[in-house]
C-alpha cells in the first residue's frame, strides 16, 4: 500500500514538472527565432548598404571618367599657335611739347586656324590702316608705362579681330547667297579669327 502510495505521488510529480519544461522550452524556441530574425535583419540591412554604397561609387567613378574623358577631348581640339609677324614694322611720330617723338614697333599676329591666313592677307592693307590710325592716336608718355602698352596690345587685338570679323562675315554672305544647299556651310561654327597681338618690338625715342 505504501509502495502503491509512493508511486501514484512520484506519477503526480513527474505531471507537475512537465508543463513547466515544456513552456521553458517553448520560451527558448522563441528566444531562437527573435535572435534568427534580428540576424536575418542585421545582414539584410549590411547588403542594402554595401549594395547602395558600391552604386553609389561606381555612378562617382563613373563620371569621373567621363569629365577625365571630355577634358582629354577639349585638349585634343586645340591647335598649335600660328605666328605672323606683319612687315614691314609700324613707325610713327608724335608731336610732344612742340618736339618729335617717334615709335617703331614689330607687331606679330598669334592665331590656331591655318584657313585665317589667306582673309588676313587679302585685307592685309585693311588690318595695317587700322594698326596705325591706333598707334597714330595714342599718348605718348602713356605708352612709356608697361600699363599703356598692355592696353595698347588690347585695342590692337580688337582692332584686328574686328576686321577680320568684319571680312569673314561678307565672305559667309556671299558663300550663302551663291551655295544655299551647301550643308557645310549651314554647319559652320564661329569663324576663325586672331587669338594674340604681340609687340616683339617696341622702341620710343
Amino acid at each position: 500500500m505504501a509502495a502503491g502510495k509512493k508511486e501514484e505521488k512520484d506519477d503526480k510529480a513527474d505531471q507537475q514538472v512537465d508543463p513547466a519544461a515544456a513552456e521553458a522550452k517553448q520560451k527558448k524556441k522563441k528566444l531562437f527565432m527573435f535572435i534568427g530574425i534580428a540576424v536575418l535583419l542585421v545582414l539584410v540591412s549590411v547588403g542594402a548598404t554595401f549594395f547602395i554604397v558600391s552604386k553609389m561609387m561606381g555612378s562617382k567613378h563613373a563620371s569621373e571618367e567621363e569629365a577625365s574623358s571630355e577634358s582629354s577631348e577639349a585638349a585634343e581640339v586645340v591647335a598649335p599657335a600660328i605666328y605672323y609677324p606683319l612687315k614691314p614694322n609700324f613707325t610713327v611720330n608724335y608731336d610732344v611739347n612742340g618736339r618729335q617723338r617717334f615709335l617703331q614697333t614689330e607687331i606679330t599676329l598669334m592665331y590656331r586656324d591655318a584657313e585665317i591666313l589667306k582673309t588676313l592677307e587679302l585685307h592685309m592693307p585693311a588690318v595695317r590702316n587700322g594698326l596705325v590710325m591706333l598707334l597714330s592716336s595714342q599718348v605718348f608718355d602713356e605708352l612709356q608705362t608697361a600699363e599703356g602698352k598692355e592696353k595698347l596690345r588690347a585695342a590692337a587685338l580688337k582692332t584686328v579681330q574686328e576686321i577680320i570679323a568684319k571680312e569673314e562675315a561678307a565672305g559667309s554672305e556671299k558663300d550663302k547667297e551663291s551655295e544655299k544647299d551647301d550643308e557645310k556651310s549651314k554647319a559652320k561654327k564661329t569663324p576663325p579669327n586672331i587669338e594674340q597681338v604681340l609687340f616683339t618690338q617696341f622702341v620710343m625715342q
